[in-house]
């Protein structure tokens, strides 16, 4: 019985070792954060806006989706319960007018511009003479579109595909209407110069001077 128990001693402690040696987590190799330039170091500025979707057009209805299918039901003496699918119609026409315009005039240097959004977007990109558009950092869940860049690069980090001219699809979507995310900056390379966020997001300025 001894040499028994010695046995189930020695191999328990030797279960232990080998399971401790091949199930706990390695440590990091990195023990420093990756280093970003700072917006005051940098020959570049970063200006980042972050919506969670835009605003609809005067003209179009302000109701809630689930509103303006209700009232269509009424109006139709439609009395019974909803139909699977009944008020998908309503939902994508507001989701596909909403837009955001953003008004640059900063000339200072040249600029990679931030967009992100969760909802469908189509950002109205309006630039002053001797603005420099970089690069432009698109983040973002639906598909998004954009009007008045010509000629910048649009690095895509996405759940949908956006397919544009010049849209590269990079990465996983990347998305806040909150704060820069870290993200952002590390494919930017730099700290944000600026960031302006909201739930719904209408008419932006970029400017000289602005933090």
């Amino acid at each position: 019985m001894p040499s028994s128990l010695s046995f189930y001693r020695a191999f328990a402690v030797t279960l232990a070792l080998w399971l401790a040696g091949c199930c706990t987590p390695k440590p990091t190799s990195i023990t420093q954060p990756i280093p970003l330039k700072s917006a005051a170091e940098s020959s570049v500025a970063l200006h980042v806006i972050g919506v969670y979707q835009g605003t609809l057009p005067p003209e179009a209805d302000q109701r809630p989706w689930w509103a303006q299918c209700q009232a269509a039901r009424a109006a139709a003496g439609k009395l019974g319960p909803l139909v699977p699918g009944e008020c998908d119609a309503f939902l994508l026409a507001g989701r596909d007018q909403r837009t955001v315009t953003v008004n640059i005039t900063d000339d200072s240097k040249p600029m990679i511009l931030g967009l992100m959004a969760y909802e469908p977007v189509t950002w109205h990109i309006q630039l002053a003479p001797g603005v420099v558009i970089q690069k432009v950092i698109l983040g973002a869940y639906h598909t998004q579109r954009i009007v008045g860049l010509d000629e910048a690069q649009v690095d895509v980090y996405s759940y949908d595909n956006i397919a544009c001219p010049r849209c590269i699809q990079k990465g996983h979507a990347l998305y806040s209407y909150e704060h820069v995310p870290l993200e952002m900056e590390l494919v930017a390379g730099m700290r944000a110069t600026s960031f302006q966020g909201n739930y719904t997001g209408g008419s932006y300025q970029i400017f000289k001077g602005m933090q």
